[in-house]
């Protein structure tokens, strides 16, 4: 039951995604505040054949609680995450100087992750100050210190990694549904807003 439950959020999710897509259209322009209780931006990258609008509800539920200096990075479907790396080095950098932040935090969704902590990783991600992926492949035990990573339980594509210390893994959540779930809305929004860069519990109801 648990599974068709899980099966039916996946579906709700992709078909949400899905009609959300023309919204990009309408999408407010990037706009920085440095008067924002949270100044620092937050760059969303979107996962394979993604689009910046599969954030809308994750942007809405951060700028309830202060966080709403957003950008986004798009890119065309391909799965060379190394050289997006470097593009992504290069949209950071714009935002920064855009917004005049020393730093910018990054919320990526699978792909999106992975090429997020490749820049980290590489040691060109010197102004991410905090990083959360979900649902991202991993190919190391290791994660960088700065990153929350995501996962959920159901999630066909990217599995939950088994006995990771510095993981969160959110019960009957499927991988599309990692955008919407009500508890991974928060985890993320209690990352991005503490002080400090402590990673949440590692089991998320």
């Amino acid at each position: 039951m648990a599974s068709l439950r899980t099966l039916t959020s996946e579906l709700s999710a992709l078909g949400a995604l899905a009609i959300s897509m023309p919204l990009r259209f309408v999408l407010p322009r990037e706009r920085f505040d440095p008067a924002a209780p949270h100044p620092t931006p937050v760059v969303f990258v979107h996962g394979f054949l993604g689009d910046p609008t599969n954030f809308l509800v994750l942007r809405s539920f951060l700028s309830g609680r202060g966080i709403r200096n957003f950008a986004s990075f798009s890119y065309p479907p391909r799965l060379d995450y190394q050289r997006l790396a470097g593009r992504l080095e290069q949209t950071i950098e714009v935002v920064c100087l855009a917004a005049g932040a020393p730093e910018v935090d990054v919320v990526g969704h699978s792909l999106g992750g992975l090429v997020a902590r490749y820049l980290v990783e590489l040691g060109d991600g010197r102004r991410v100050r905090r990083l959360v992926t979900l649902g991202s492949p991993y190919y190391s035990d290791r994660l960088p210190q700065r990153e929350l990573a995501i996962f959920g339980s159901h999630d066909p594509f990217v599995p939950a990694p088994l006995g990771a210390r510095d993981r969160v893994v959110v019960m009957g959540c499927g991988h599309w549904t990692l955008l919407y779930h009500p508890p991974v809305l928060r985890t993320v929004a209690c990352f991005l807003g503490s002080r400090t860069a402590a990673a949440p519990a590692r089991e998320a109801a």
